[in-house]
């Protein structure tokens, strides 16, 4: 009986898979828009993006380039068209493809990748405020419609606002001293301070700005 040759064939069919590889990375970008730039500056970019089961996406800014950082994997990016961005197509691990979305307000707030045959999104990490300051900011305040509520502020927990009748709405930090609520994205809560002493609590959303001042 004749011997299959078996290590003929996995080496026939490593070729062809590598030449098929070859094949496809030297098509990639047909569906790129020529001519196209960023949103917003580069810088904006950078940070820190998180989804709970992949865990951490770090993109930093070095010399004018985006570096990706995912794990074990680091690798400058180059922009593709809008805020598309991709790492260089290595031929051991691939390429990443990286589209940052916006939300309502214009910043930059999530990164898309593809992995594991998914679509994963990252969420960017807020700023890091200092308990002190929270504290400072807890207190009451007053609607144009004279309806007093408050901000809370529980340590581990971050601020909430408190109006007479409802549950506390936990306020998400954004930038600064830019908050949210997790019901929606559009409502941005901005406390004001001059000379370092909070004054009011301003609330902006499609309709316009209203200012809750200090109690």
């Amino acid at each position: 009986m004749d011997q299959t040759p078996w290590s003929q064939r996995r080496l026939q069919q490593r070729l062809a898979g590598k030449k098929a590889g070859t094949e496809a990375r030297s098509k990639a970008g047909a569906d790129r828009i020529p001519s196209t730039k960023p949103s917003h500056a580069l810088a904006d970019y950078a940070g820190d993006y998180e989804n709970p089961a992949y865990g951490i996406l770090k993109i930093a800014l070095k010399s004018d380039t985006l570096q990706f950082g995912f794990h074990e994997f680091q690798f400058s990016m180059s922009h593709f068209h809008y805020d598309r961005f991709d790492t260089p197509d290595d031929e051991q691990y691939g390429k990443f493809s990286v589209n940052f979305r916006t939300n309502p307000q214009g910043d930059i707030d999530s990164a898309v990748i593809s992995l594991d045959q998914a679509e994963v999104v990252f969420t960017r990490k807020p700023d890091t405020l200092d308990p002190a300051l929270f504290e400072r900011l807890a207190g009451g305040y007053v609607t144009p419609t004279k309806v007093k509520f408050e901000v809370l502020y529980q340590p581990g927990a971050g601020l909430s606002l408190s109006f007479p009748g409802g549950p506390p709405l936990k306020l998400i930090p954004i930038k600064g001293l830019k908050f949210r609520t997790p019901q929606f994205a559009d409502v941005i809560y901005e406390f004001a301070m001059e000379n370092g002493k909070v004054t009011a609590l301003k609330q902006r959303d499609p309709s316009g700005e209203f200012t809750f001042p200090r109690q």
